[in-house]
This record gives C-alpha cells, structure tokens and sequence, in this order.
C-alpha cells in the first residue's frame, strides 16, 4: 500500500537523503513511541510523502512540517488536505527559527546527511520529548556510555541536555528506495539537568576540546585546545591536588583526573572539571 503511493505520485526517492520508510509496523511504532496527546504540538523535519505525517496528525492539536523538497510538499499538501491541522513550511530546517513555533514535540525521520547539525539545534530548543529515526551508527553515539567506543562529544551534549534511549532498530529492507546502512528509532526526553553547570558555554567548549583528540591524557588535551584561556596550565597545575568529587571514580584528585582519556569520563564529571576550571578563571 505505502510503495504504491510512491508509484502513484511518481516518486523514486534516493536524491536529497530521501529515503521513505514504508514498513507501516515501524511507523506505527514510532508514533506510539511518542505518547501522543490531543494538547500536542508536533514538528516533523522532512515529512517525504507523508507516510508518519498522516499517522500523527490524526492524534495531535497540531502538525508542524518542515520539507525542503517542493515536489513532497505538493504531495503532502495533496495527501494531508483532510487535517486542518497541519502546516506546512517549504524550507531548509537550518534557516528556521524554531524558536516561533511553539512545538512541545519532535517526531521525524531526519535527514541523514545533517543529523549532526539538526540535533544540535534541536538541543536548543525547549520540548518535552523527541522521537527521532538516525542512521543505526549515530544512534548509537548519541546514547552511548562513557568508556564505549561510541561515546564521544554528541554523547555528552545529548545526555546534559536530555534522557536518551535506544528505542529500535530498523533495518535498511523498511525503506524505498534502500540506504545503504541500518537506521535506529533513539527517543529524547527533556530534563532540568541532574548536575550543575556553571557556564555551559564554557562546557562545551571543554567538551569539544576533550574529543578533539580523545586518545590523549585530559590536562594535554586541554593545554592544546584551549590555548585561548589564559593561565590554563597555572590553573590546572594548582587543582592538581585537590579532590575531585567524581561521580564513577572513588578518592580522586583532579590531577588523576587529568590523567585519564576524555573517553573514560561520563558528562556529570566533565561538567565538574569545566565547573573547577572556571571557577578559576573567574577568579582571575
């Protein structure tokens, strides 16, 4: 049934990370993943021909659309005239201002090409929760544990902001025309963050800088990333001796800490080594 929609409006999809999903057990597992409420305000990124769009329109207040592909706008415009409730907005979703539409959750089929740069500016948002389908590898990253192969930078922006979970995996046969890899079903609720950051500008920037080059000790890292702070090395030397009040390593110092690999350290202690190191640059 959803292959032939594809033949009807003459879509082949393989251009413009346009893959459709058309296992309609995946789908419908998806939106019920989402928890979906009459109150709710959904933003879909990419909605293709509307195969998730018309299974979430019929449950929610509203629909919010995101397509940069005139062609599947027509379609959805076409398949979705029934819903009053859906809006749809033909643009790049890097160039909206997400901040104006009032959404409280994400259900998408993301564009693989930039999930990277999507989640990150979803991370930026307020909402309550996001059900997202990623290439398998990237799912794995963003849900990854310290100390894994997959863990890394995403990993630790993900989990400050949100509770992440591997939700299922799809393989390549449920899409038309077929990726090349895997894809994953992750689910993202938002949380007040379960420790504290004292400048998460700052955060991030040490975080960046730790997986720059995540096979080197954490103080030689640093020194080489963060060349722009001034004092750096003073500061590290003096918290050398003092101790870390880590959430997986017992009766450490921050210097043992600066010797351990970005890898090994899970988000709540790099928050507080970037909490200590800016305390000290405050301080002049």
């Amino acid at each position: 049934m959803i292959r032939q929609i594809l033949k009807d409006y003459k879509i082949k999809g393989g251009k413009m990370d346009q893959h459709f999903l058309v296992d309609a057990g995946a789908l419908d597992q998806i939106v019920k993943t989402a928890s979906l409420e009459p109150s709710d305000i959904v933003l879909e990124i990419g909605g293709g021909i509307g195969n998730l769009s018309e299974r979430i329109a019929s449950h929610v207040q509203k629909l919010i659309i995101i397509e940069l592909d005139p062609q599947m706008v027509a379609v959805l415009k076409d398949r979705l005239a029934v819903f009053p409730n859906v809006e749809i907005i033909l643009e790049n979703v890097m160039d909206v201002d997400l901040q104006t539409l009032g959404f409280n959750k994400i259900v998408a089929n993301l564009p693989y090409s930039i999930s990277s740069d999507v989640t990150l500016k979803l991370l930026q948002q307020p909402f309550d929760m996001a059900v997202l389908m990623y290439q398998y590898e990237f799912a794995k990253r963003l849900t990854a544990v310290a100390g894994g192969k997959d863990y890394g930078r995403l990993s630790v922006h993900v989990q400050y902001k949100t509770e992440a979970a591997f939700v299922f995996k799809v393989p390549k046969g449920s899409f038309e025309p077929a990726p090349k890899v895997d894809s994953a079903v992750v689910r993202l609720l938002s949380r007040s963050t379960a420790y504290p950051v004292k400048n998460e500008s700052f955060f991030f920037d040490v975080t960046k800088a730790l997986f720059s080059q995540r096979r080197k000790k954490i103080k030689n890292t640093l020194l080489s990333s963060l060349s722009n702070v001034p004092r750096l090395k003073e500061i590290l030397d003096d918290l050398s001796e003092k101790s870390f009040d880590s959430h997986i390593f017992e009766n450490q110092t921050v210097g043992d800490i600066l010797s351990r690999r970005a890898e090994e350290l899970p988000p709540a202690d790099i928050a507080h080594l970037s909490n200590l190191i800016y305390e000290q640059i405050r301080q002049g």
